[in-house]
């Protein structure tokens, strides 16, 4: 089988990794979305264990080998790019598995989050250094804007790495085998969340200062002291310092000084 650099496709190759992957897939029972699927490697251990399957290849050259392989009811194949295929069909929220070009990884983050109430679970294959960023927490060094962005919707956890040297062709990059669980409740405000991702983004843009002076361009320096003050938060700390739950609060303070600000006008 042959590979194509221009659609970034690294074929799992080690038989103990796929083992490996597909006793961490939780799918019994459940209908399925595979990225990617290749020459299907993974997807034939993983049809006869799921309802319904879809296997979603963006290389039109491998159509005919999986329609030979799994000629089955319960499997759809679509010669599709991900980024463009449309869940509204999806009558239960989908399990989603892929192992993906690297260079879409933060597109289909987007795409993901605004699929979200049509997926229940995601398994990604993401470039280690990326996955580091998605599972991030508040005081460490790859915690940033985008870690935050994700984990507003849902949990996010590292299951195990993968060396390079099981891929062919071989990244230059090892990997990490990610698990991603959308809430099916929100734990943060959703009214507000375009608000306070805009304020965590304003935060991150100049992580290298004070959080209070990060924000400065976008709030006076009155009201974000009052904020911090109401909220018991350092004023003085790096953005990397706060977690969501800090950031929401840190949110509802500087909105209830503005409201309070307007009425004295």
């Amino acid at each position: 089988m042959r590979f194509k650099k221009s659609f970034g496709q690294n074929f799992l190759r080690d038989r103990n990794y796929v083992q490996k992957i597909t006793d961490s897939l939780l799918v019994d029972g459940e209908t399925v979305i595979e990225i990617g699927p290749g020459s299907g490697q993974v997807t034939r251990k993983l049809i006869d264990k799921a309802k319904k399957f879809y296997c979603i290849e963006k290389d039109v050259s491998l159509i005919p080998l999986l329609e030979e392989r799994f000629s089955s009811s319960s499997v759809t194949i679509v010669n599709k790019d991900i980024l463009h295929f449309d869940l509204t069909f999806l009558e239960t929220r989908t399990v989603i598995f892929g192992n993906i070009p690297f260079n879409i990884s933060n597109q289909l983050i987007r795409y993901l989050i605004k699929n979200r109430i049509y997926i229940k679970k995601v398994y990604i294959l993401f470039q280690k250094e990326f996955a580091a960023k998605l599972a991030a927490r508040c005081n460490t060094k790859n915690y940033g804007y985008l870690s935050c962005f994700l984990q507003y919707y849902a949990g996010v956890n590292i299951l195990f790495d993968i060396p390079k040297q099981a891929f062919f062709p071989k990244p230059r990059v090892d990997t990490s085998f990610t698990e991603i669980n959308f809430y099916q409740k929100p734990l943060y405000p959703e009214e507000s969340e375009k608000h306070i991702l805009k304020l965590i983004k304003a935060a991150f843009s100049q992580r290298r200062k004070k959080i209070i002076n990060a924000l400065e361009c976008f709030y006076a320096k009155e009201i974000l002291k009052k904020s911090f003050f109401n909220t018991g938060l350092d004023a003085n700390c790096r953005p990397e310092n706060l977690c969501l739950d800090d950031y929401c609060r840190l949110f509802e303070a500087i909105r209830g000084c503005l409201k309070e600000g307007s009425k004295q006008v």
